[in-house]
């Protein structure tokens, strides 16, 4: 009679809950309106996603971060088109090196108002003339102009740090949401075996059906989590292949995991190494250098420039004759000079600027080589203790409380609240690798060139490995 009673009990709760479930869908439904035929329900979406997740670990092509640097230097259409412009500069210097086109004039003197008849004219004129710089003018010119071509490639060595840079990011930006992803459909499944626990519970009357709903309420915000998570990863993966120059929808086959830990020069021979190598530091030094050169084309304005013509003068009738012109400019003189003094003064500013850009830029470099050596040794030690200490005690702690409820010895809330604690520290596991990734990437970015070293250990947590606590 006992157990009937119970049973029977049981049965009334299991009710109770499907009415109160069904009072609850079923106005909520109505005003939604009939569903989108665009639409997914939320599970669909998920298995999507799964369906995704599988479909990306099984490709072959995976891409490495440096396979994928390496294509990014290659085709990526920003560094195509400074290149383009490079090739163009190129071009110019020897055009400073060159004369200027010569003229050739014919004159015709005393021609007689009375006659359309040249030939009724009783002197012809035919002149050559040729301009010419000051002495060393088209050289200073030339080297101006080979300044920026110096500068042009610069720039392409800036763009392509700049590009690796994004590069390295946003592959960490993808590995992170890719890992994120796989996290939580991992706690959907712990969160169904929760559910299923809960249920049998309920149904043998130890839980009201509070801890039921609890149970399915957590597994609809880890799927609304899932589909924030799935955009991120579809936009990371936009991103990458607009930098690798591919179709903005291919896939991305596996990526590296990346290490936890370098080792890493000291950071005197890190700022040293920037000073030498830094694209921003030697742009600028360069600036310096068109500007000194820029100045010496102002001063060469003070040398005068020639200018030569010789002829021939026919004259019908009379002695034929050679002719010949030679000029002088007069660039000192005193309502010119003031002119040239002003662009002379001008280009010697310009000179202590650049002088001073190129200080700061130095400044800057060191400053932000040391903040970024400081940042990678901090990240490292993060997520060393992450993956060591806090998930392990987290994921303790999550079967503790899981063997505690199956014997009514732990609440419900309890165990939900340790599963979110388990959750947030993979996360900030995964995340913090992240961070030290860019913080890797931004230490690369200010020393200019690469510096990873022989990795002491490349050890990292897979979700499989978080997970092992669950089964």
């Amino acid at each position: 009679m006992v157990s009937r009673a119970r049973h029977s009990g049981g049965t009334m709760r299991l009710a109770l809950l499907c009415l109160t479930v069904w009072m609850i869908v079923v106005p909520a439904m109505a005003r939604a309106g009939p569903p989108d035929a665009d639409s997914e329900s939320p599970a669909v979406g998920v298995e999507r996603v799964s369906a995704r997740i599988v479909a990306q670990a099984s490709d072959p092509r995976s891409l490495t971060l440096e396979a994928a640097v390496d294509e990014a230097m290659a085709r990526n259409l920003r560094i195509v088109a400074l290149r383009r412009e490079f090739d163009a500069l190129r071009h110019r210097p020897e055009q400073a090196r060159s004369l200027a086109a010569p003229t050739f004039e014919a004159q015709i003197w005393q021609w007689p108002v009375n006659t359309a008849n040249p030939a009724n004219t009783t002197m012809y004129m035919l002149m050559f003339g040729q301009d010419v710089p000051g002495r060393g003018k088209r050289a200073l010119r030339s080297s101006l102009l080979e300044m920026d071509v110096e500068l042009a490639a610069a720039a392409i060595a800036i763009a392509a740090r700049d590009v690796i840079d994004r590069v390295e990011r946003v592959y960490a930006d993808l590995f992170l949401a890719r890992r994120e992803l796989e996290v939580h459909h991992a706690t959907v499944r712990l969160l169904r075996q929760l559910v299923d626990l809960s249920d049998v519970k309920y149904r043998t009357g130890r839980i009201s059906q509070q801890d039921v709903l609890k149970a399915v309420v957590e597994v609809s915000k880890i799927q609304e989590h899932l589909i924030v998570l799935d955009e991120r990863e579809q936009l990371a993966a936009a991103e990458l292949n607009t930098l690798l120059d591919r179709s903005v929808a291919d896939a991305v086959g596996p990526l590296a995991t990346p290490a936890e830990r370098v080792v890493l020069p000291p950071v005197s021979e890190l700022q040293r190494l920037a000073l030498a190598q830094q694209p921003d530091l030697k742009a600028a030094v360069l600036e310096v250098t068109r500007a000194e050169a820029a100045l010496g084309v102002v001063r060469s304005e003070y040398r005068p420039d020639f200018s030569v013509m010789g002829g021939y003068m026919l004259m019908p009738g009379q002695r034929d004759s050679w002719m010949a012109k030679v000029g002088i400019t007069w660039p000192t003189a005193p309502w010119t000079k003031s002119s040239v003094d002003a662009k002379a003064a001008e280009a010697t500013a310009s000179v202590a600027a650049a002088r001073a850009r190129s200080a700061a830029v130095a400044s800057a470099t060191r400053e932000a080589v040391y903040t970024a050596h400081v940042r990678v040794q901090a990240a490292s030690r993060r997520v060393s203790l992450l993956r060591t200490t806090i998930v392990p005690q987290s994921e303790q702690t999550l079967e503790v409380a899981r063997v505690g409820y199956q014997t009514d010895q732990v609440d419900f809330l309890v165990l939900i609240d340790i599963q979110r604690l388990l959750l947030d520290t993979q996360i900030d596991y995964l995340r913090a690798l992240n961070d030290l990734e860019r913080a890797r990437a931004a230490l690369k970015r200010a020393v200019g060139t690469d510096i990873t070293s022989v990795p002491v250990r490349e050890t990292s947590v897979t979700p499989r490995d978080m997970g092992r606590a669950r089964r």
